[in-house]
């Protein structure tokens, strides 16, 4: 008869089961080996289950306090990752995957961060869509032949306006009240547009770890797939491309036209509206809907999936290695709420650096400044050469920034606390 030690090792070897399910199954088989030896007594049997027993509680404890001693890693391993999931792997999925109260948490805490941000920072947008609209698109020889033939107009925001300039002018042709034209779309829209990025990307980066995970499980790796930074990046492009193709198209059509024509009436050139005067966001888009039909609310509808694509990928991965390597340079605890903070910082920053040009292009295609973003650029290269082209299609850079940031930072940092409330209080 094999030693006990041998006997119980060859078993596990082959056997997928629990450590528990195995010290049951190996004493039967024991008891029946020693029942059909024929020499064996009735008290050797009674010695030799009793020895059994010992040796098999020695045996574990002696395999959990040292790895190292018998088993094989491969098999080591298994063996450990069974015993600390306590469970069949493949039973056990993490309860916030798909839970509908997680969607929901989502969708709530998405919709207040992104209502409290646009409420702070929407003049921030005026002032930089109204700086993208004023940058010219025509031909060096008209440009020449203009600037020969005319003086610039005393204040009208132009190319050359910087922020101040147009703070200026906005506040003298409409108070405060100016700097939130078209503020009631997106304030609407804020209830859609962040909880559905902010859904989507929890979604997506559940549905990867659940793939991911059942993958590690085929090569018999039983600890939960860890996302990594590209992963993070590809789960936010698919939620800012499907906000920007449902949502924020048509909203920041209607927002960009409305602010375009504030800066037509204060500069008196209203002739150049296409609609002529709107009273509101309801009569521009029955007026749109009349002339163009539908489709003409998702004007600029291309770069705007593009931006949003882009740009929420890289806000994620961004938002990510903050929260990674700021307890690094802190030494604070890596849940501390100041690295929430500042990897919002990191986000919006990352943001706004990467898909500003696109941002410009679809404002200028959005109100109806240029017909096609690729023109645009062919147009700015030829006339003001790369760099020139560059700083046209970055003008609003200082409001961008200056909002993306403490933007991202208020709205990652609202989702977390009213997130973690709801899952506090409604689990």
């Amino acid at each position: 008869m094999e030693s006990i030690n041998n006997f119980i090792l060859k078993f596990r070897r082959k056997s997928n089961k629990t450590p528990t399910d195995q010290n049951n199954h190996v004493t039967k088989l024991a008891q029946q080996e020693i029942l059909l030896d024929k020499n064996t007594s009735s008290s050797v049997w009674s010695n030799g289950a009793v020895s059994i027993f010992s040796k098999m509680k020695t045996s574990d404890e002696s395999i959990s306090s040292n790895p190292n001693v018998t088993l094989p890693t491969s098999e080591r391993e298994r063996n450990f990752g069974l015993q600390r999931t306590r469970k069949n792997p493949v039973m056990q999925k993490k309860t916030h995957i798909n839970g509908v109260h997680e969607v929901r948490n989502s969708i709530i805490a998405g919709s207040s961060a992104g209502m409290l941000s646009v409420s702070i920072f929407h003049p921030f947008d005026v002032i930089r869509t109204k700086m993208q609209v004023s940058t010219r698109l025509v031909t060096a020889e008209n440009a020449t032949t203009t600037l020969l033939s005319t003086s610039a107009p005393k204040n009208v925001i132009t190319s050359s306006s910087g922020p101040i300039a147009v703070f200026s002018h906005t506040i003298k042709n409409g108070g405060m009240r100016a700097f939130y034209t078209g503020f009631s779309f997106p304030l609407l829209a804020q209830a859609c547009y962040k909880s559905t990025v902010f859904t989507v990307n929890r979604v997506a980066q559940n549905f990867v770890v659940d793939v991911k995970t059942k993958e590690q499980w085929k090569t018999g790796i039983f600890t939960p797939y860890q996302l990594k930074l590209s992963d993070h990046f590809v789960c936010g492009s698919v939620s800012g491309a499907i906000n920007a193709l449902v949502f924020v198209s048509p909203v920041e059509y209607v927002r960009n036209q409305l602010i375009s024509q504030h800066t037509h009436i204060a500069d008196g050139t209203t002739s150049k509206l296409k609609y002529g005067v709107m009273s509101g966001p309801l009569e521009l888009t029955k007026a749109t809907l009349k002339t163009e039909g539908i489709i003409g609310l998702w004007r600029g509808a291309g770069v705007t999936v593009v931006r949003d694509s882009i740009g929420c990928g890289s806000f994620f991965l961004f938002f990510q290695l903050g929260k990674t390597y700021l307890p690094m340079v802190t030494g604070a605890e890596p849940t501390s709420q100041i690295h929430t903070i500042g990897a919002g910082m990191c986000a919006g920053l990352g943001y706004w650096a990467i898909t500003l040009p696109l941002d410009t292009l679809k404002t200028l295609v959005q109100t109806g400044k240029t017909n096609s973003a690729m023109n645009t650029v062919s147009l700015l290269v030829n006339r003001d050469g790369l760099y020139g082209a560059v700083s046209q299609l970055y003008r609003g850079w200082q409001m961008a920034f200056g909002r993306g940031t403490p933007s991202a930072a208020i709205t990652l940092t609202t989702y977390s606390a009213v997130y973690h409330f709801l899952d506090e209080q409604y689990r």
